[in-house]
């Protein structure tokens, strides 16, 4: 079977991290299978060499950002192949996305993808070598790089999946899968085991952090299974596909705390790139314009989103998050759809308030 991977930044935050997936990946492919690897830039690189470009500049190139940021993968494809390579020469091969042939639009910091030509991938496997893949990065029609924006190494797993017709795409992070809300803020949260992918997508879209929305797009538009897993373990605790039906009303809550707001007139909606307005609604005789969070000059954002089917039809469950919410919080704007019903905030959310909320629904 040929097999595409990817590994969060999380997963190879450390030398020692590094090592253990390098042994995992020889392990599975002395196994049979064929691999195709996509790595992240590892920890908190790409927020750093952000934060150097935002030092010198309020409002930086972002042509010029894209060529920095892009670094951090380069790293990261180099060190996992030296890690494989250290335990079986010369078995690792290690590419860009531009070597791959993985082209996009001209639109820098959120570029999307066109095509993936793949020839040296194909020709890598052929002579049964796997393949380490920079996520996250292509190169435009005019020959720039490109980044895809936050998450992109999820959508260049997938669309390489796609590119390569493999037969999955795993996807590893440092949790199992995708739960009823962030193991991190409520540790009894539930592991959910299957997802469809529009209940995926309403997750990841609100600021769920196992997936990347534009994945889970792309991986519906094409139908591409995607499991995800835990990365210093293997196991894979959630698979995603078109073939499942979610049983229960209420699936996730979701605390996204990377959004920013401002208060705006009507014409300076145009100004803004769409593509990154997650709310533009009239709230107590202003209107509010809510994005994801594009800079550290922005005024923070902060949502909790319950996700589920049918969630309009129980009103009086909802009051009580947004009544539980509002005890301690300074609400700014909400959103109700048939699919969730999100409040944003624009100061941070404590642990007790969401584990309340949780608590509410599962």
């Amino acid at each position: 079977m040929l097999i595409v991977q990817k590994y969060g930044g999380s997963s190879l935050s450390s030398p020692e991290k590094i090592k253990t997936i390098a042994k995992r990946i020889i392990e599975r492919y002395d196994s049979g299978d064929k691999l195709v690897i996509v790595v992240s830039a590892t920890g908190d690189t790409t927020d750093r060499l952000r934060s150097k470009a935002f030092n010198l500049s309020s409002n930086p190139d972002l042509r010029e950002l894209d060529m920095l940021v892009s670094i951090g993968e380069r790293e990261s494809v180099s060190l996992m192949s030296i890690a494989i390579n250290s335990i079986r020469p010369g078995l690792a091969q290690s590419f860009t996305g531009s070597q791959i042939g993985l082209i996009t639009n001209c639109n820098h910091q959120n570029a999307r993808i066109l095509e993936i030509k793949g020839d040296r991938i194909k020709q890598s496997i052929e002579e049964d070598h796997i393949s380490i893949i920079a996520g996250f990065q292509g190169v435009s029609t005019k020959k720039e790089i490109t980044t895809l924006g936050r998450g992109g190494s999820d959508t260049t797993a997938v669309a390489v999946t796609a590119a390569l017709n493999a037969n999955h795409c795993e996807i590893y992070s440092d949790v199992a899968g995708v739960h009823t809300t962030d193991p991190k803020i409520v540790p009894d949260a539930k592991l959910i085991k299957e997802l469809n992918y529009d209940t995926m997508l309403e997750i990841a879209s609100s600021g769920a952090k196992v997936l990347k929305d534009s994945a889970v797009e792309y991986a519906k538009r094409l139908n591409i299974k995607i499991s995800t897993g835990h990365s210093s373990t293997g196991y894979i605790g959630t698979i995603i596909s078109n073939d499942i039906l979610n049983k229960n009303k209420y699936t996730a809550l979701v605390y996204n705390d990377k959004l920013s707001y401002e208060i705006v007139e009507n014409k300076s909606l145009f100004s803004t790139d769409i593509s990154k307005i997650k709310l533009f609604q009239s709230y107590e005789n202003h209107n509010i314009m809510i994005t994801e969070k594009c800079s550290n000059n922005d005024k923070q954002c902060y949502s909790l989103t319950i996700v589920g089917n049918g969630i309009k039809t129980n009103g009086e469950l909802l009051k009580q998050m947004y009544n539980t919410i509002a005890i301690n919080a300074d609400i700014i704007a909400t959103e109700l759809s048939d699919l969730k019903f999100s409040v944003y905030l624009s100061k941070p959310l404590d642990t007790t308030t969401i584990k309340i909320t949780h608590s509410l629904f599962f």
